[in-house]
């Protein structure tokens, strides 16, 4: 059974627990005690419904890298990520349009692989930056190894050419926060391009060219209808960090100095990674200030004390036109409307 761990915990799916389990094994290593070092239960970790502390899976690798005597065990960890080891994630890939829809993807919902970091794509002349972030404790330590993220990096080039059925297609290029290995030879022979070690941020550059491949089994309505579970299952995993920052919103907005920056703060990030964790469970900072915004002002409206150009100023915006404007898309009547007709019925 799953252990129910802390709120704020950061874990990545029991699958990644599963495929290093089968990646140990095929090297003739029980990987049993190895997972029972770091105090997980070996049955538990590999569940493909279950989670995984971060904060235990990060000393897992070491213990397996030392097992095999392989330098380069993350590449060979990373043969085993297939397009069906992320579920419904995994399927909605499998079924995209095209290669740059499947990254897309990854970029949405990687918080269902784990939450301990975040994915960001840009768009730099003819070519995409796929790029992963990995969060830090307090001691400015990695939550997710080298290792972890080099196999995940390798696993999306493998997915990229299984969807595809080519096993050509290739990034143009390659960045790792690993320092250079002794043997870079795997590396160069899996990912088959350029790669550049010691970098601070792990990343895959594609054509963008090469982003318009189509997937063989492309089916839109499907892969929309894996996208629905996905951010169900990501919205269930981790509520209480949105409901976290809405709290905050409503508890700053009236104070007139709300902002992306001021928020990050009081939780202890920067704003990049504020932002790239709303993207993750598939809202953003907008929609939960317009969510916060209507809440109060039905609130404020509910009664006499404030006039609804202070209203408006309560609520962050330039001026009441604005407020009015916007007032009316949600409740489909004017702040004055809205006010007489709680009056009428108070």
């Amino acid at each position: 059974m799953s252990k129910p761990w802390l709120p704020g915990t950061q874990t990545t799916t029991g699958t990644w627990g599963r495929i290093l389990s089968e990646c140990l094994k095929d090297a003739n290593i029980d990987p049993r005690p190895l997972f029972e070092q770091v105090d997980l239960d070996y049955e538990d970790a590999i569940a493909p419904d279950t989670r995984i502390p971060d904060i235990k899976l990060r000393h897992l690798y070491p213990l397996a890298i030392a097992a095999t005597g392989t330098e380069s065990f993350s590449i060979q960890l990373g043969g085993y990520v297939k397009a069906h080891s992320f579920h419904a994630l995994g399927m909605a890939i499998l079924v995209s349009k095209t290669v740059g829809d499947a990254l897309q993807r990854f970029q949405r919902h990687s918080a269902i692989i784990s939450d301990s970091g975040y994915i960001e794509m840009s768009f730099v002349g003819d070519n995409c930056r796929f790029e992963v972030n990995v969060d830090r404790d307090i001691h400015d330590i990695r939550l997710l190894p080298f290792a972890a993220i080099n196999a995940f990096t390798f696993g999306v080039v493998s997915m990229m050419r299984e969807i595809t059925e080519d096993a050509d297609l290739n990034p143009i290029g390659v960045e790792l926060c690993e320092p250079q290995p002794k043997d870079s030879k795997p590396y160069e022979n899996a990912f088959r391009c350029p790669i550049a070690f010691g970098k601070p941020r792990e990343a895959l550059m594609y054509r963008i060219a090469d982003l318009d491949r189509p997937v063989r089994y492309a089916n839109e309505s499907l892969a929309k209808q894996h996208d629905q579970i996905t951010e169900s299952f990501i919205k269930n995993m981790s509520p209480a960090f949105e409901d976290e920052l809405y709290r905050q919103i409503l508890n700053e907005l009236p104070n007139g100095e709300l902002s992306v920056d001021r928020l990050a703060s009081r939780l202890n990030m920067s704003s990049r990674k504020l932002q790239g964790k709303l993207q993750q469970q598939n809202t953003s900072y907008q929609q939960l200030l317009d969510k916060a915004r209507k809440e109060l002002a039905s609130k404020y409206l509910s009664s006499t004390a404030y006039s609804i150009t202070e209203i408006s100023f309560l609520l962050g915006f330039a001026n009441t036109a604005g407020f009015c404007r916007v007032f009316k898309r949600w409740f489909e009547c004017s702040p004055t409307d809205y006010r007489l007709r709680i009056a009428a019925h108070g």
